[in-house]
């Protein structure tokens, strides 16, 4: 992991091999090709990036605590777990090995269900009810991308953890207005709600 975060995909078997303190030939008996043995090494990294947003406590302190370490937790692991990788994992391809193929669809997969138990989280705990509005979702993937990390580091010098105050703020702005949206609503169509106030 250590070696495609830090080449992306033009990491050799014989870099990982030296990384791992094995032979090449040691590679090739686990993995049966180069885009094999990255693929691992991708699932590899979005499950280590998922294990620390599974285990993030309940939202005990509030939403907009829990949103703030969120956004933190991400954006570093976005940093320190994908590095340079990230170009490649999210690289459209042409005619893609099945191997990389799986990987795209895996990526894929794991980050919709990730962002989804998140945005579900912060809602209910915001005191929303049903499901979360998409755009709501919509800017939760976005503000926790690896995309927004990435384009702020590397354009505009920031830290992760001034990417983390930045989208911990806006999420949390949309998310208090979602849920006031919802509540207005939900009081414009309670019964009697046309009616004058005597």
């Amino acid at each position: 992991m250590k070696v495609v975060a830090r080449r992306g995909f033009d990491a050799t078997v014989a870099e990982i091999a030296k990384e791992s303190r094995v032979s090449p030939r040691t590679v090739f008996r686990h993995y049966e090709s180069h885009d094999t043995l990255i693929a691992a090494t991708v699932q590899d990294m979005y499950e280590a990036f998922g294990r620390p947003i599974e285990d993030l406590a309940p939202p005990s302190d509030g939403v907009e605590a829990w949103i703030d370490h969120l956004a933190l937790t991400i954006h570093t692991r976005n940093v320190e777990i994908l590095g340079d990788a990230f170009w490649d994992i999210h690289a459209p391809r042409h005619n893609p090995s099945a191997a990389l193929s799986e990987m795209d669809a895996f990526r894929r997969a794991n980050r919709v269900r990730g962002i989804r138990y998140l945005v579900d989280t912060a809602w209910q705990t915001a005191g929303g009810t049903g499901d979360a509005p998409e755009d709501l979702t919509l800017a939760f993937a976005l503000m926790l991308s690896a995309f927004a990390t990435q384009a702020l580091v590397i354009d505009f010098d920031q830290r992760p953890s001034e990417i983390a105050s930045l989208a911990a703020d806006l999420l949390t702005m949309l998310l208090r207005g979602a849920v006031d949206a919802q509540r207005s609503e939900r009081d414009d169509t309670s019964p009697g709600a046309d009616e004058p106030v005597p």
